[in-house]
């Protein structure tokens, strides 16, 4: 059964990750799917109905998909990596557009403002399987979607879910509610949702300072005058409190995010139709290292802003053969930052010095049939790429024009605004080879221009580079699907050569600097089912991924080491209880400034009843409360004291939560 997302991506796998394909159609809010880069179109895993244990964000939840990981440096704001990559070599978008986080050191990346609760559909592809949603996406794309619902007739209806976690780990505790209500002439939609966790502890019972308040909101208005048109406005807002960062020198005790949104969509025949969205989001947050910790002699905060404006017009027709779509995208983000000396209140840098960075492009891509068994697929995108940094030769308080620590670092001198083309583009192939395996393979070209903090960042130890040339990625994908009644293979491999890669390293003097050169990254993933003996499921995923630095040798930063999973289910038709094994091998492949990491083994249980409208969930993360640490985690910031209950203990790295007891409910009406 194809879905609609399917047979627009058809080259993207289906996997219904929370309730079977049949719910999917008939309960939107009580569906969350994930759509991988490989597999057969439109067929659902037997993997069972899935009772994933409470997530802090959809940073910390997409780390549970194979190769996906996310970098921890508190309790809240995970950034997802993929394929060795993360920031905009991902296109992460929700609900339709870009929402660029407004601190320099990522505390926020774009999945700390998608209260997961809300959407109905998240597809994760990885590597550059469409080129529609902009220039980049090297890495992958990740799409958190709000389907537009249907009704049918004159009679309001409405349909809803809501739910309630606990873990006592730091005392997490969840709600959320989403519901939407209409008929045939348009539609309104509510969702709310809400977190709080204090700091949770490790294996050792030593505190890790983590702790955060989320509450967010949203509501549509969507008209629909006739069947082929939907006009839809919506509004929504998220809203952070005394979050902790025990991987960073300072803490967001404030970060407000609003976000309007647009979206038009005609269909003039039921083989062309066309889709507009128009987004615009604000983002202001705040950081500083005396509100959630002890002050220190130096008080120090920095207020930030991020706006980001998401056009993007498509077409899409469908013919007897082929599905055509072409269209246009312009992404704008405005960033302004300052550090500020509270301690003698003046304002010592200004760190992102009112920086712009604009990309506007085309895009044209086409998937066509030869055969039932056979899919082409191909598209071309340009882009125009400019930014600038407005206030750079501007002087702080201090004295401190960024212009001037340009030139120290880089010798950059004069105008400093940025242009470039950047050109992308890909072929791919699928053949079933019968009905039961597919093969694949995909070429593909993808350039990333610097964002702003790699090109414009200005603090006295931390040096953006106005020179930088955009990454050009060449990339090569292969993969096997073997999908059997009761069983599933799946093997992706990838080859990534980088020209130009944008490093970060120090210099000897201790400054972090950005600089240009080659690279390679590549990696394999694997996973697998087998139902046996009726009510027996067994999975297991694993993933591996390797980046080198072809100019100095050695690894690049953030390179995951192997790890995987391996679960044994018990499933029956209104329940299922199940055992996973979480696994790690050591990391001491180290960029600049890593720290190692142990290998570990980490056990969870987890069981779920399912009614008819009612989802009961309960479990125990980390069984065995073991200490351990993910390799992925900002353990350059080692020496942050809130790492141990002993300040001069400088050595620790930033331990993953100890054991978890949660329980979690769930109830659709």
């Amino acid at each position: 059964m194809i879905t609609p997302m399917c047979r627009r991506l058809p080259l993207v796998a289906c996997i219904a990750a929370w309730s079977s394909v049949a719910q999917a159609e008939t309960d939107t809010l009580a569906t969350m799917i994930i759509e991988g880069s490989a597999g057969v179109p439109g067929e659902s895993s037997i993997t069972p109905r899935q009772s994933p244990a409470p997530a802090a964000d959809a940073g910390e939840w997409l780390r549970r998909i194979n190769g996906v990981e996310a970098i921890r440096m508190g309790g809240h704001g995970l950034d997802p990596v993929i394929r060795g990559q993360q920031g905009n070599a991902l296109n992460i978008l929700v609900d339709g557009g870009y929402v660029f986080g407004a601190c320099p050191n990522r505390m926020d990346p774009p999945t700390a403002y998608a209260p997961l609760q809300s959407f109905d559909r998240v597809t994760v592809s990885k590597g550059v399987t469409t080129l529609q949603h902009g220039a980049g996406g090297s890495g992958g794309t990740v799409l958190f979607e709000r389907l537009p619902p249907a009704f049918s007739g004159r009679n309001v209806q409405q349909r809803g879910s809501v739910g309630a976690s606990f873990d006592d780990n730091g005392e997490r505790a969840g709600l959320y509610a989403n519901l939407v209500a209409g008929n045939e002439n348009g539609y309104w939609r509510l969702n709310g949702e809400r977190q709080q966790a204090n700091d949770y502890e490790d294996g050792d019972g030593r505190r890790i300072h983590s702790g955060y308040e989320t509450t967010s909101g949203g509501v549509t208005l969507g008209f629909t005058p006739t069947d082929d048109t939907e006009v839809a406005f919506g509004y929504e807002g998220v809203r952070e409190r005394d979050v902790a960062f025990a991987g960073a020198g300072m803490d967001s005790p404030k970060s407000d995010n609003d976000t309007l949104r647009v979206r038009l969509d005609h269909a003039f025949s039921d083989t062309l139709r066309v889709e507009n969205r128009l987004q615009f989001t604000t983002i202001d947050h705040v950081m500083d290292n005396y509100t959630l910790r002890d002050a220190p002699m130096m008080k120090m905060r920095s207020p930030t802003e991020s706006d980001t404006l998401t056009w993007k017009s498509i077409v899409v027709q469908q013919q007897a053969n082929s599905d055509l779509r072409f269209g246009l995208n312009v992404l704008q983000n405005t960033r302004d930052a300052r550090i500020i000396n509270d301690s003698k209140d003046v304002v010592a840098f200004l760190s992102w010095p009112d920086v712009t960075t604009r990309q506007s492009g085309a895009f044209a891509e086409l998937d066509h049939y030869l055969g039932e068994r056979t899919t082409l697929s191909g598209g071309l995108r340009l882009d125009y790429s400019e930014a600038s940094a407005d206030a750079a030769h501007q002087a702080s308080e201090t004295g401190v024009v960024a212009v001037d620590l340009y030139r120290r670092e880089y010798g950059v001198a004069g105008d400093l605004d940025h242009e470039a083309w950047l050109v992308g583009g890909f072929l791919r192939g699928e053949q079933r080879l019968n009905d039961t395996d597919t093969l694949y393979a995909s070429l593909s070209r993808a350039e990333r221009d610097a964002d702003a903090t790699e090109r414009y960042f200005a603090k006295g130890d931390w040096v953006g580079n106005p020179g930088l040339d955009p990454e050009v990625h060449h990339q090569l994908d292969v993969g096997f699907e073997r999908r059997l009644a009761h069983a599933g293979i799946e093997l992706t491999a990838f080859a990534d050569r980088v020209d130009d890669y944008i490093y970060r390293a120090e210099t000897t003097g201790g400054v972090s600097t950005y600089r240009n050169i080659d690279a390679t990254l590549y990696g394999i993933e694997l996973s697998g089912d087998l139902r046996w003996a009726r009510h027996w499921e067994t999975r297991g995923q694993l993933s591996w991924v390797r980046g080198d630095n072809l100019d100095d040798g050695g690894a690049l930063s953030d390179i995951a080491p192997l790890r995987g999973r391996l679960s044994q289910f018990h499933v029956r038709e209104a329940w299922e209880a199940g055992l996973t094994a979480r696994f790690s091998d050591a990391q001491d492949r180290l960029g600049p400034g890593e720290v190692s990491t142990a290998g570990y083994v980490v056990l969870d249980a987890e069981a779920a009843w399912h009614g008819r409208a009612m989802t009961l969930r309960a479990g125990v993360s980390n069984l065995l409360d073991k200490t351990y640490s993910d390799f992925l985690n900002r353990n350059r910031s080692a020496s942050d004291p809130f790492l141990a209950e002993d300040p001069d203990n400088q050595d620790l790295p930033l331990n993953e939560p100890g054991r978890s007891l949660w329980v979690g409910v769930d109830y659709r009406f």
